[in-house]
């Protein structure tokens, strides 16, 4: 059953709908704040949109690096992304006249 849980994050007032426990969305919004006040402190940002640009990044990064990959979290990226070239190639064979 989904839960609407509203969190705040960089100034921004969220609700996200969810199955997840919602303290586990709230956790993950608090790790993004840190993130957001820790850069927007740095005083060498003031442009938010590339604090959230480096959160994400970073974010990815910290994903990537991961020792342990979720095999069928892998599964779904990689089933995502052979319908993503599926498609391009498909839109790429279109007649144009």
């Amino acid at each position: 059953m989904s839960q609407s849980v509203e969190v705040m994050v960089g100034g921004v007032r969220l609700n996200v709908n969810t199955d997840d426990d919602p303290s586990r969305v709230r956790a993950a919004a608090d790790l993004v704040q840190e993130k957001f006040v820790a850069l927007q402190q740095s005083g060498t940002i003031i442009d938010t949109s590339k604090i959230w640009a480096l959160i994400a990044l970073n974010l990815a990064d910290e994903l990537l690096s991961q020792d342990e990959v979720n095999p069928e979290l892998m599964q779904n990226i990689i089933l995502t992304l052979d319908q993503a070239v599926a498609q391009a190639e498909g839109l790429a064979n279109v007649s144009l006249r």
